[in-house]
């Protein structure tokens, strides 16, 4: 083909037809900025169509990351209504004195009041995205937005996660050391497969039952005559409403972005 085309443009200037050489020349060139531009066309088509099929794969991968943090952050919520619950029947021992009040049921309602749960989200695929520039990917300018901030929505929810963790390790539980013995309800919590199941503590610790005797039980009227222990349960009745006021922002944003990975896989589909 090149050889033709060649052919012909020496016999037009061997004829010294110069000015259809000209046109000849101009449509030649016509003719190759088409076929690039056809095949930068042809090119662009394949990397949009590679682009579409990665921002699906994402897409998929996303929905499950938020998918898994949304299921963790209502177990925390709810853990953390436990906490509520828990503080308020402690409280309604100190002033009440029910009559079916015992060590375990105690211990049972300390297990609870003294736990921590934090909500450690997966953003493995939200990380890797940012880190490696790849949003442009995602088409939705809203949902983009939404990732690349959802780590930063989080601070003030674990700044009040940390300030509780803190509180229950170095002041409440060393009091509870000083004026209760805290073996009785760490062994409930310990052995409590219900709760230990919302927290996805390990495997079973069927083989060590045998524990539960060796714990002494404790005496709990001096822990619920002593005006420290009031204090205490209510400074974490104080903080565990306010955390969980976090955490059903931080599930409400969760939802929101599943929402919209959700409308944008259906509108690529």
């Amino acid at each position: 083909m090149i050889k033709f085309f060649r052919h012909i443009r020496q016999r037009l200037i061997a004829d010294n037809r110069f000015s259809k050489y000209l046109l000849y020349a101009i449509g030649e060139i016509i003719l190759v900025v088409i076929g690039i531009l056809i095949a930068l066309q042809i090119n662009n088509w394949n990397e949009h169509k590679k682009n579409t099929q990665q921002g699906q794969l994402i897409l998929t991968q996303l929905l499950a990351e938020y998918e898994s943090n949304l299921q963790q952050i209502e177990s925390k919520i709810s853990l953390r209504n436990d906490v509520i619950k828990s503080c308020i029947t402690l409280l309604n021992y100190i002033h009440k004195r029910p009559q079916n009040i015992t060590t375990d049921s105690v211990d049972y309602h300390l297990s609870r009041a003294t736990m921590r749960p934090t909500f450690d989200p997966q953003l493995g695929v939200s990380n890797e995205l940012i880190n490696a520039g790849k949003l442009y990917l995602i088409d939705n300018t809203t949902l983009r937005n939404r990732i690349s901030s959802y780590s930063s929505f989080l601070k003030e929810l674990n700044e009040e996660e940390l300030n509780i963790f803190r509180f229950t390790e170095e002041e409440f539980y060393a009091f509870l050391i000083d004026q209760y013995q805290i073996g009785g309800f760490t062994t409930q919590f310990l052995f409590d497969e219900e709760l230990r199941s919302r927290f996805t503590i390990g495997e079973s610790l069927s083989d060590f039952s045998g524990l539960k005797n060796l714990v002494p039980k404790a005496n709990f009227e001096n822990l619920l005559n002593h005006p420290n222990f009031e204090d205490h349960i209510t400074r974490l009745l104080g903080m565990t409403p306010y955390t969980n006021e976090q955490s059903i922002g931080v599930r409400n944003k969760t939802q929101e972005i599943i929402d919209l990975i959700t409308s944008e896989t259906a509108e690529n589909q």
